[in-house]
């Protein structure tokens, strides 16, 4: 027997999640996300399909204490276009509760972890902080942007292989009300820096050595996120104060941590975020964090959208999707 839905969920558009939805909403999602993996009250998995031509990747959670369960699913096709979908369910009753266009959560959610992580690093009152920044696309500016609605930045260093898109990029940070400036070399940009946000997509080309960064306190790295590609060298690894993860899978799926593997490290004292201890190791070595995103940081990203938008009234109440079969 075939029984109809009755709740619309609700479609949410990027031009809607831009529009209503800001920093302080990823935040405290991201806040969230890392401490139901900690305390493991969050059940998540990943597929990954590859095929001739493309590929589509499924990273799905379970939040009882939310109350949500869901998955974001992206792929790729037709050369380098990849679209990105989350798709929200209640956890008691298994409605649908939303759609979200995902282009933007990835974005947001990666941004707004990693500001967590520094926030709890530093401590919410630290004093203004010198901030590198190596990469100058989107995911660097978000990054630069989360960083700064959660910590005083005092300024912002920009670094990356392009002159035109780092002095493009900080032009946008200056606009924002931060002071920023390009750096000529990745040198210059850390030089002097209390930390470094890496945010690259180099492919397999290492960005940052452990000489680069080794005066650093804090190292937030956000590239690297599948096995073939690279960001910081093994020995950042090897030789870090601490290593904090989003998700323990970052230990099999970052091409960085794989080769540090391979190099000997063996993951030891490795910390998921949500256990991280606020302030510096007693070593002198940076603390390094690792991200590669995490189920649970789209599906309470999503989930907190849905929530704003039904309560401000943007998105699309839209016929339900899905009827419930019960057997007989």
């Amino acid at each position: 027997m075939i029984v109809n839905e009755q709740q619309q969920p609700i479609k949410v558009e990027s031009a809607d999640i831009a529009r209503h939805v800001g920093l302080d909403v990823a935040a405290r999602a991201a806040e969230q996300a890392a401490l139901a993996q900690a305390c493991g009250e969050s059940r998540a998995e990943r597929v990954m399909l590859a095929y001739a031509g493309g590929w589509l990747r499924l990273m799905a959670a379970a939040v009882p204490t939310a109350g949500v369960v869901g998955y974001k699913q992206f792929h790729l096709a037709d050369g380098n276009k990849v679209r990105y979908t989350v798709h929200l369910f209640d956890l008691a009753t298994g409605s649908p509760i939303g759609i979200v266009d995902a282009a933007l959560i990835t974005t947001l959610r990666t941004a707004a972890t990693a500001a967590f992580a520094a926030r709890t690093f530093f401590g919410a009152g630290a004093g203004p902080l010198t901030l590198a920044v190596v990469g100058s696309g989107a995911e660097a500016e978000a990054g630069v942007l989360a960083l700064g609605h959660l910590q005083e930045l005092k300024s912002v260093r920009v670094f990356s292989r392009s002159v035109e898109n780092r002095s493009r990029l900080a032009a946008r940070l200056g606009h924002d009300g931060l002071e920023a400036s390009a750096a000529d070399s990745v040198h210059e940009a850390l030089a002097g820096a209390d930390l470094v946000y890496v945010a690259t997509n180099s492919g397999g080309q290492v960005v940052l050595c452990h000489e680069d960064i080794a005066h650093l306190p804090f190292v937030a790295s956000i590239g690297s996120t599948l096995p073939a590609q690279r960001e910081l060298d093994s020995e950042v690894f090897l030789r870090a104060g601490r290593i904090v993860l989003d998700t323990f899978d970052a230990l099999k799926e970052s091409g960085d941590l794989i080769a540090a593997r391979e190099r000997g490290f063996r993951g030891d004292g490795v910390r998921l975020l949500g256990d991280m201890e606020p302030g510096a190791p007693d070593i002198a070595a940076p603390t390094v964090f690792k991200s590669i995103g995490s189920p649970e940081q789209d599906v309470l990203l999503a989930h907190a959208i849905i929530q704003r938008a039904a309560a401000d009234g943007f998105g699309t109440r839209i016929a339900p999707l899905q009827s419930v079969k019960v057997n007989l």
